[in-house]
């Protein structure tokens, strides 16, 4: 059996709420973007899963600051990232709520800030 060298990726996709988009592209995910203030900010930063990029594009509407797209190589999204799927509110879209000890994680990973 060969190989054709090809990476396997997944997409996940995020709206970026107003003044993130930017640093979020050139930063990566910090910490104090996401912060942990209960019981209204959790510190979890939410992503639409692979299959659910329309999620986003929901939150876009409102925020109007184009989708970011981390690109996670598939081995690592089905062990790390996967098991953090849920439906939102019921379904059928699906989303991550990335907790902040995965952040460093995630920022190893090539983003890309699309306007739609």
């Amino acid at each position: 059996m060969t190989s054709d060298n090809s990476t396997q990726t997944v997409t996940i996709y995020k709206a970026p709420q107003p003044g993130l988009a930017q640093k979020l592209l050139q930063d990566g995910f910090q910490l104090a973007d996401f912060p942990n203030n209960p019981p209204y900010e959790n510190g979890k930063c939410y992503f639409a899963a692979p299959d659910s990029r329309s999620l986003a594009e929901e939150y876009n509407n409102h925020y109007q600051q184009g989708i970011l797209e981390v690109i996670i190589d598939k081995q690592t999204y089905e062990i790390t990232f996967k098991p953090l799927e849920k439906f939102y509110q019921g379904g059928p879209s699906i989303e991550l709520a990335i907790p902040h000890n995965l952040f460093s994680l995630l920022n190893q990973f090539p983003r890309i800030l699309k306007q739609q």
